[in-house]
């Protein structure tokens, strides 16, 4: 639409220019993108009924990493949850709290390793099976997004989608300390240390 290379525009303060020049912003950039089309190939039943219950969220980590151990230390976790009309204010903090430390655990701790050949569960102890304790989780912070203009959308499921965020909010926050992402979650000292034999930044 407005006939300028990717490469040649800048995006600062929520807005997109040219040479100094506003193009447009970046709300109005995110309109022209439009809605994301599905092909769908292949044989089999189809319901047209599922629909998006469009909840959303964000989190953001700040980490430490050693890298003479490769031990990843959680500083701060913040999550921004949606979920519609929230009944029970502390109920639903307690919920996000909950999944955010599941999310830390499936990021750094907790793996399941199997024998590929009786699939049996090898690691069934807590001794091998790690979790994260208290000392490892780090300060968490929750906000609840809830302007009342969403309240008509009612009540929506929370426990499970602030449970997917904390892996990537990690490894991104891990992968800028070192400049080099471990690629495979959860991030055990062994793993960061592969990476950055590799090539990173202390």
């Amino acid at each position: 639409k407005y006939k300028v290379p990717a490469d040649d525009l800048e995006a600062v303060g929520g807005q997109i220019f040219h040479d100094n020049n506003l193009v447009c912003t970046w709300k109005e950039a995110a309109r022209l993108t439009g809605p994301m089309g599905l092909e769908v190939q292949g044989q089999g039943p189809v319901n047209d009924g599922l629909t998006d219950s469009r909840v959303g969220g964000i989190q953001m980590a700040d980490v430490s990493v050693d890298t003479e151990t490769g031990k990843i230390k959680i500083n701060k976790l913040v999550a921004v949850q949606d979920c519609g009309l929230i009944i029970d204010m502390k109920t639903a903090k307690s919920q996000v709290l909950g999944a955010m430390i599941m999310g830390i655990a499936f990021a750094v701790t907790e793996e399941r390793i199997m024998d590929n050949k009786t699939g049996r569960f090898i690691n069934a102890d807590l001794e091998n099976y790690k979790l994260p304790r208290i000392g490892d989780i780090g300060e968490l912070v929750v906000e609840m997004y809830q302007p009342e203009s969403e309240y008509k959308r009612g009540v929506i499921g929370l426990g499970e989608p602030p449970v997917i965020s904390p892996g990537a909010a990690i490894s991104n926050a891990v992968a800028n300390a070192l400049g080099v992402r471990v690629p495979i979650l959860p991030m055990t000292p062994k793993r960061v240390l592969d990476a950055l034999e590799k090539g990173g930044r202390s």
